[in-house]
């Protein structure tokens, strides 16, 4: 019974445009046009929403950049997988192409509407650093244009109070910090994509996210296969 009662248990899916990789409990695959959150299969409008234009999804993927109005937020059983994702312990993976260096919030999550009003946050930047509002400070830097995959795991249990979070790109050895507390998010009621909520300046810089793949948490050592 508490495997169906719990929504961070993974389950094999298949659909038109493509399958839930082994492994994974949540996937939006924009090249495929696969979105699976919440153990189902379902439309993007479900998933995304805020500032999401679901015109700037195409073959290559969905482009953010400051010019294209593209500003989207989890919603529905994507947030709620989100959220019990942070909770458990979770390895976001990254699938993006990048018209110069990446730069610009990759992913923004927190217990308030934008970066001007959050009391607490974790952010990942598409340059290479993830960090928090507290001790939470990873930097592994990612340049030059073209395809890259990057694997962020948050909050991973590893006993005695302490939790690691680890940053992985292209195959390279992760970078990892284990702070003496799982998150100071009270709650995650904010997951943004591409930007912070507040205006273009920390907007993705013309990059093409083309999937984002959530899973329970991987050890380090497991990531740089996660990203090549």
């Amino acid at each position: 019974m508490s495997m169906l009662l719990n929504p961070f248990i993974s389950f094999p899916a298949s659909g038109g445009g493509g399958d839930l990789p082994v492994g994974a409990t949540s996937q939006l695959h924009f090249v495929n046009a696969f979105y699976y959150a919440g153990g189902s299969e379902q439309a993007i409008s479900a998933l995304l929403g805020g500032g999401f234009d679901a015109g700037a999804i195409s073959g290559l993927g969905m482009r953010i950049t400051p010019s294209n109005g593209n500003r989207p937020k989890a919603i529905g059983s994507w947030l709620s997988d989100m959220a019990a994702g942070l909770a458990a312990g979770c390895t976001i993976l990254f699938d993006i192409s990048s018209a110069i260096s990446p730069s610009g919030f990759l992913m923004f999550m927190a217990d308030g509407a934008n970066v001007d009003v959050a009391d607490e946050a974790i952010i990942a930047r598409a340059s290479g650093n993830l960090s928090d509002y507290w001790d939470l400070f990873i930097d592994d830097g990612v340049t030059g244009s073209g395809a890259h995959k990057m694997a962020i795991t948050l909050a991973r249990d590893v006993g005695g109070g302490d939790h690691d979070y680890a940053w992985c790109a292209d195959g390279n050895t992760a970078v990892t910090q284990t702070v003496n507390y799982l998150t100071h998010l009270a709650s995650v009621d904010t997951v943004l994509f591409g930007h912070d909520g507040v205006g273009t300046g920390n907007s993705l810089n013309d990059i093409y996210i083309r999937s984002i793949t959530l899973y329970p948490a991987k050890i380090p050592a497991d990531l740089p296969a996660l990203t090549v």
